[in-house]
């Protein structure tokens, strides 16, 4: 072999016609690294030049069939052996190791395997596709159930592979039958009871994340802030390799718009390790990968460079098929990758993912500041077209807070954070240790961030951006959104198996923020629907839900949770727009409880899928709009055959300042002129009847409550906060519906009656014209009527005693009709007239 040279190898490369072998022509390729070069540039060179090879050098030649007979082979050595320096064992004998080898020209790999193994190793040369075809398919079993199965076998508590254990199961199950059973049994109360737990939970995780909120949006920040100078001192023979894990699944369209992303990121390219993760069933991507040249013969290009440049601009990437499997996520196929990753570093991006083009050296950078504790650096994520549509404006509104405020805040508390699904990097070394991502939870980012709590590790966050695309579309974004809550369901109660085990792993004060936090992600969205349909409901049928809240307490949380922390939200919205300079957006935040009902929406159809699909992986369609294909005809001789050229358009980020438009302004003045006319008119400083008749400051649920105690005060009366009277009981029944249309009063003569010793009756007060008492023994029932307008603040109270049993309504709606139960045999009622000065007068005392 001392007479073969580089040359000639080439030369005979060219012979055979081989294209791009002027890459092979770089003086940093000797002879020892020649054959890997043909690998990373994905040179197709025939099996006759490997044929040659062996017979140039004087060794055997094995063709592929021979060494695919034992597929076995490819699995004796370690995966990265075979797939880096490309051997198989053959044979092992006392005096001697038989290897199958593409690169026989290695020759300082030989002698260090000698030196290993004290013993001689006698060559065979096979071609090298043959060598990465034996070593992928050995190992794609074991990788394959390791990527399933790895976190089941080390630590099934912490994999959703069983959901729910049985005591969670148990109690799940009794206590959805015990509430179904006592709604059935008095619906009104225990609707009360329920609403009010709800409103109760609801006011104590309010202020954590009021708390967490403030913590992110003052102060000092704990982000970490690499500069450019910083940037600028590394060394690039002092970095370390870097693994980047793309996942795609029915992505063919922006497999291209990747690609480009990831090549044009400032790290050297002989120290980039990309995987591009593809399932066995995703024929479209895996066939739009091989146009694309990623296994080797080029239909399309990505951009107009030459064969050999384009071979160059391919040689980072690496193709990874993930085989079949009875579930087909994205941790899973993450957790594949991760097999085959030879980084000191690992990052996920998503195919939509545009990256800061430094953020790489930044991360590395961060790592060597903080330290082995810290097991994980989240970038910042936000999206590049935010302007889209009405859609993709709250979205952009909803991240900026998200991640400029609360996972911010969370940094600088020490608390658990809830990963995202891109952009965050890990030590290599410690995510294998922590059993890496669990492929049964469909938020495998916010388990992750959970896990790193639970081991004493952290997560630090970096001044670095990441833009993705926000979804266009509400199905789309119903799809993904349920997904998001679903695993976050999932990660409570994985981690809340043993809840005193987590409080002993992460401290009272942090076990207190993940049940509001992880907690909160998926308890508010759900509960929001229910409250705001009891506030619906409130206006439509008031006097239902009006004795809900006439224990003070409880109005006044209901009221908080309503009036502050709504409003405590909007104006985070508000303020995360203005941080960020997206003044235009400012509009479309005071909106924000819109885009908060499509949130309920799709947390609800998360929750519900739990039950029946756990484990569906809801795909998010992305970036159709930023590739465009067509032909390349301009220069067609630089290619060795006819191409097509794909046109990647990059995304342009959209997060310059922006302005308020005099439009803009425009529409901001008359929207909150008529909010101000709404709410005078509400309040009663201004009567328009169409409004003011249905809609006053004493029927929005809870408000009039809340208010009387401030009403006793001014009037002189004893203050009571504390009102325990108020309380429904078990026993309670709805009350009477009010109906706003009076009913003209008539004496009744039938007589087939419920109650015949209870002739019907009809009583007017001569002092109290228009207010009259009817009872009807056809249903047992007594209707008090007012067919006259009160004075303004001035209403009825109806006291009803019957059979013991005492209770007391306000009419204050007039003219209108109260129905009330008839009772048995005798039932006393009393009606007061109360004034706006707050004097009581007393108009009918009765028993009927």
């Amino acid at each position: 072999m001392s007479d073969l040279t580089k040359e000639e190898l080439i030369t005979t490369l060219q012979g055979m016609d081989v294209p791009n072998t002027v890459l092979l022509e770089d003086p940093s390729i000797t002879l020892d690294t020649f054959i890997l070069a043909i690998k990373k540039f994905r040179i197709q060179a025939p099996d006759d030049f490997y044929a040659f090879l062996a017979d140039r050098m004087g060794l055997a030649f094995m063709e592929r069939d021979i060494l695919f007979a034992n597929p076995r082979i490819g699995s004796i050595l370690p995966y990265a052996v075979g797939e880096e320096v490309l051997i198989a064992l053959l044979e092992s004998k006392p005096t001697y190791l038989k290897i199958a080898t593409a690169n026989p020209l290695d020759e300082p790999l030989f002698k260090r395997l000698e030196e290993v193994f004290g013993k001689k190793i006698e060559k065979v040369v096979t071609p090298l596709d043959a060598i990465l075809t034996i070593t992928d398919t050995s190992y794609q079993g074991p990788h394959a159930y390791s990527a399933l199965s790895e976190l089941v076998d080390r630590q099934p508590e912490e994999s959703a592979f069983r959901i729910l254990v049985p005591w969670q199961k148990a109690t799940i199950i009794i206590g959805t039958i015990l509430v179904l059973f006592l709604i059935a049994i008095n619906p009104y109360f225990w609707l009360f009871i329920l609403f009010t737990i709800i409103n109760i939970t609801y006011f104590v995780m309010n202020p954590v994340k009021f708390y967490v909120s403030m913590q992110g949006m003052t102060g000092e920040k704990n982000v970490i802030h690499i500069s450019d100078e910083d940037i600028q001192n590394l060394k690039d023979e002092d970095l370390p390799i870097y693994t980047v894990l793309v996942p795609l699944f029915h992505e063919q369209e922006m497999l291209p718009h990747i690609l480009q992303n990831i090549a044009n990121i400032n790290y050297p390219r002989d120290k980039l390790d990309v995987k591009i993760l593809m399932e066995e069933e995703d024929t479209e991507t895996i066939e739009k990968a091989r146009k694309l040249g990623l296994f080797g013969n080029v239909e399309e290009i990505i951009s107009p460079m030459s064969e050999a440049e384009y071979h160059a601009f391919l040689s980072v990437f690496h193709p990874v098929v993930i085989p079949k499997a009875d579930i087909t996520t994205k941790p899973r196929a993450c957790n594949y990758g991760l097999k085959r990753s030879r980084g000191e570093f690992v990052v996920i991006y998503d195919a939509e993912d545009f990256p800061d083009r430094d953020q790489l050296k930044k991360v590395v950078i961060a790592f060597q500041r903080l330290g082995p504790k810290y097991a994980c650096v989240q970038c910042l994520l936000n999206f590049y077209n935010p302007r889209k549509n009405m859609l993709t404006r709250w979205f952009s509104i909803e991240y900026s807070y998200y991640y400029d405020f609360y996972i911010q805040g969370l940094d600088k508390i020490d608390a658990p954070i809830p990963l995202g699904g891109t952009s965050n990097h890990f030590r290599m070394k410690t995510l294998r240790e922590l059993g890496a991502w669990d492929p049964y939870n469909v938020t495998e980012d916010a388990d992750l961030g959970m896990r790193i709590a639970r081991k004493n590790l952290h997560t630090a966050v970096l001044n670095s951006h990441t833009y993705e695309e926000a979804v266009t579309r509400v199905p789309s974004w119903i799809r993904q959104r349920s997904r998001w809550v679903k695993g976050f369901v999932i990660t409570w109660f994985v981690t809340m198996r043993h809840p005193v085990k987590v409080l002993k792993d992460i401290g009272i004060k942090n076990f207190f923020i993940f049940q509001t936090g992880f907690g909160g992600n998926f308890y508010l969205p759900l509960m929001n629907l229910f409250l705001w349909l009891v506030f619906a409901a409130g206006f439509i049928i008031p006097e239902y839900f009006s004795s809900w809240f006439d224990f003070w307490p409880f109005a006044a949380i209901a009221v908080f949770n309503l009036l502050i922390g709504n409003l405590f939200f909007l104006t985070m919205m508000v303020f995360a727009t203005w941080k960020e300079k997206q003044r235009d957006l400012l509009l479309y935040a005071l909106f924000s409880p819109i885009y908060w009902l499509l949130m309920s929406i799709g947390a609800w159809k998360g929750t519900l899928q739990l039950i029946f699909k756990p484990y569906k992986w809801e795909k998010t369609s992305h970036g159709t709009e930023i590739v465009h294909e067509q032909l390349l005809i301009e220069h067609p001789e630089r290619f060795s055959k006819p191409v097509k050229w794909i046109e990647v358009k990059s995304p342009e980020v959209d997060r310059g300042a922006r302005k308020v438009t005099g439009s803009q302004i425009a529409f901001s003045i008359g929207i909150t002129v008529l909010l101000i006319l709404l709410a005078l008119i509400i309040f009663g400083v201004i009567e328009y009847k169409p409004i003011s008749d249905h809609f006053t400051v004493t029927k929005i649920p809870g408000l009039s409550q809340v208010m009387t105690p401030l009403e006793d005060y001014q009037s002189g009366r004893d203050v009571r906060l504390l009102n325990y009277e108020a309380l429904p009981g078990p026993y309670s029944t709805s009350p009477p519906i009010i109906n706003t249309e009076p009913v003209k009063t008539q004496e009744i003569t039938s007589t087939d009656t419920i109650e015949p010793g209870r002739p019907a009756r009809v009583l007017y007060t001569p002092g109290e014209p228009g207010l009259a008492v009817r009872y009807d023994p056809l249903v047992n029932r007594i209707i008090i009527v007012s067919e006259k307008r009160l004075p303004e603040g001035d209403f009825y109270v109806v006291t009803a005693r019957s059979g013991g049993v005492e209770y007391s309504k306000n009419m204050d709606i007039t003219p209108g009709t109260m129905v009330l139960d008839g009772g048995l045999n005798t039932t006393d009622i009393r009606v007061f007239r109360v004034l706006k000065t707050g004097g009581r007068i007393p108009v009918i005392d009765t028993a009927i």
